[in-house]
């Protein structure tokens, strides 16, 4: 796995120092707001207070199309369909769905698909049996948008039928009611699947939606939407609903899940909760995931989410097995196609619903576009993921020719290939990605919010920052760096040493304790005798009642060159009488806002120091 380097943002100094008075913060709190464009008062307590906006839900797509369809669908006693999907967004979106309707009189039931029998999307086959079955309107969550020939020919058959998506649509839309993120005059189209169902709800005028938050902030981290405007808000309220949730199968859920619901966050919803509800549909059929969300029983929750255990250990054995049987694939290419600038990797007996977990794995270990493709008899089924500098779907769309369907997002997309074209999409897709990335995009750059000094390490830090949560896309969790550390102590920890515990000091200062999880390989590297700068997010530690601030390592660099050749030059400079400094080093140290009667030692111990590392410094030669 490539380190890469890190990096830190410039940040205004006074700017910093203004909203820490202002708000009552301290610079480091500041610094990171102000990095993350909340500098101004105003805005930076509009973003800490995360509260929820009120835009307007009929401006998203034809909202009042959809809403006369379905009133008038209830009106009529006709049943209606719910069309969901197979992932935690789709599964949380069609029991909100059934809910709301049922709430408002409906008779409704739902279908999820399967992804091994009818694959993603809206299917004809489905949809002429909704209308065989006598179902009045079909209104899908998730999906539909580009099922633009499959609901023009389910329109002629007599179903009505409203879409609410939040994919990309394609050249045309669907010949009906369209309530969509995009295209759409809503102020915020990041929403995700349960998001649009959510302001569906809303506009219908069903009364204490506000309950079912909790399905919206688990859809909303799972999905990986942006965790900003009105995201924001939603994860924000509906955590909080979900901490004391009265949906017996959340609350057998995060029993089984082994998460303290008065801890319950973003990232045991990311790595907790959302995989269990994903195994059903990866591993066997969606609907056990479903009926835990809807069932009003305790007991049957209880089973089911056994269930959902059950599936997910088998999930992470089988991408266990596929990971080491990809990687072992890469590193018998020969050195040209280890070089290429984006993989495409594929496997006879892999298992179509585990494939898009190894392929993030696989960019996180070579940090480069990587394709997985899993075949069957019937054909080949590939999930891609990617980096920031590069845009997965419109790639696919450069190598369509070799593919049967694909779609998708910039990061994440999904694919069908016949197995004749497998090594043909492969080069092309390397071309394009050859095209389009420098060898500066392959190396990983981990963005740093703030530097600290040992001092800033405790409880009132972890706390303060806790309140830029929740974390996730768009609103990371804050990596905080100490530079110029000694590894003071390393211990191999968890089974088969896959962890280390690290104990750090900085200038004589012993830190906070760290723990480096899947760090254990580097054992070996950090026994050095060096200096580390080290990149983590300060947690609390909680251990018998009680806590204790700790460091959550997740890169460990030797110390940056740039950083190791400045402190040296400036401490040469600072080891002189002040009349014989150079004015150009006397302006550096103005400029940090460092007091030259104090020893000089300290300028490496500020933060200001290494923000500067980003800005040219005029130092005599």
């Amino acid at each position: 796995m490539q380190e890469g380097t890190w990096r830190l943002p410039p940040c205004p100094r006074p700017e910093v120092v203004a909203l820490s008075r202002e708000l009552g913060l301290t610079e480091t709190t500041a610094s990171v707001l102000v990095r993350r464009g909340y500098g101004d008062p105003q805005t930076a307590r509009a973003f800490l207070a995360a509260e929820l906006p009120a835009h307007d839900p009929f401006l998203l797509g034809d909202m009042q199309g959809a809403c006369d369809a379905i009133r008038a669908a209830i009106g009529a006693g006709k049943r209606i369909c719910v069309h969901g999907d197979y992932d935690v967004d789709g599964i949380c979106a069609t029991a909100l769905a059934v809910l709301v309707l049922r709430q408002l009189g409906a008779e409704v039931d739902w279908h999820l698909p399967s992804r091994f029998e009818e694959g993603y999307g809206v299917s004809r086959e489905t949809l002429t049996r909704f209308a065989r079955d006598g179902a009045g309107l079909l209104l899908t969550v998730d999906c539909g948008i580009t099922a633009v020939e499959e609901i023009a020919e389910a329109r002629q058959a007599g179903l009505d039928v409203v879409v609410t998506d939040h994919h990309r649509p394609g050249d045309t839309l669907p010949a009906c009611p369209v309530v969509a993120t995009r295209p759409s005059d809503y102020p915020f189209p990041e929403l995700c699947g349960t998001g649009v169902v959510y302001k569906l709800a809303q506009a219908l005028g069903a009364e204490g939606i506000d309950r079912h938050l909790d399905l919206v902030a688990l859809a909303t981290i799972a999905d990986v939407v942006p965790l900003l405007d009105e995201n924001r808000g939603l994860v924000t309220t509906g955590l909080k609903l979900l901490a004391r949730t009265q949906k017996p199968g959340l609350r057998a859920l995060m029993s089984s899940a082994r998460v303290d619901p008065a801890l319950v966050d973003a990232g045991s919803v990311s790595f907790r909760l959302a995989p269990r509800i994903n195994a059903a549909g990866r591993l066997g059929h969606p609907r056990a995931a479903l009926d835990l969300l809807l069932t009003e029983d305790q007991r049957e929750a209880e089973q089911l989410a056994a269930e959902l255990e059950r599936l997910n250990r088998d999930r992470q054995a089988v991408e266990e097995r596929i990971l080491r049987e990809a990687l072992a694939q890469v590193e018998e290419w020969p050195e040209a196609k280890r070089g290429r600038r984006g993989y495409v990797v594929a496997g006879e007996d892999w298992h179509r619903g585990v494939i898009g977990i190894v392929a993030s794995r696989l960019v996180e270990r070579f940090h480069r576009p990587v394709v997985l493709i899993a075949g069957t008899e019937e054909e080949w089924t590939g999930s891609g993921r990617s980096i920031p500098a590069f845009d997965l779907h419109g790639a696919l769309a450069a190598c369509a020719g070799q593919l049967e369907r694909w779609g998708g997002h910039r990061a994440a997309a999904g694919l069908s290939i016949k197995e004749e074209n497998l090594e043909p999409f492969a080069e092309a897709f390397a071309a394009h990605a050859g095209q389009e990335l420098s060898e500066e995009d392959l190396v990983p750059v981990t963005k740093v919010d703030a530097a600290v000094d040992g001092r800033e390490l405790t409880l009132g830090l972890c706390e303060e920052l806790a309140r830029l949560a929740p974390f996730g896309l768009g609103n990371p969790a804050v990596r905080l760096l100490v530079g110029g550390c000694e590894v003071s102590e390393l211990v191999a920890v968890g089974e088969g040493g896959k962890h280390l515990r690290v104990g750090l000091r900085m200038n004589g200062r012993t830190l906070p304790g760290g723990i480096a999880f899947g760090r254990g390989g580097e054992l070996d590297r950090l026994r050095r005798p060096t200096l580390y700068d080290v990149v983590f997010k300060l947690t609390i530690n909680r251990w018998n009642g009680s806590e204790s601030p700790e460091l959550r390592i997740e890169r460990i660099f030797d110390t940056h060159e740039q950083y190791a050749a400045l402190r040296e030059r400036l401490a040469e400079e600072w080891s002189r009488a002040p009349g014989s400094r150079s004015p150009e080093a006397q302006a550096v140290f103005a400029e940090l806002g460092v007091d030259e009667d104090a020893a000089w030692r300290s300028l490496f111990e500020s933060p200001t120091f290494l923000s500067a590392l980003e800005t040219p410094l005029p130092l005599a030669a």
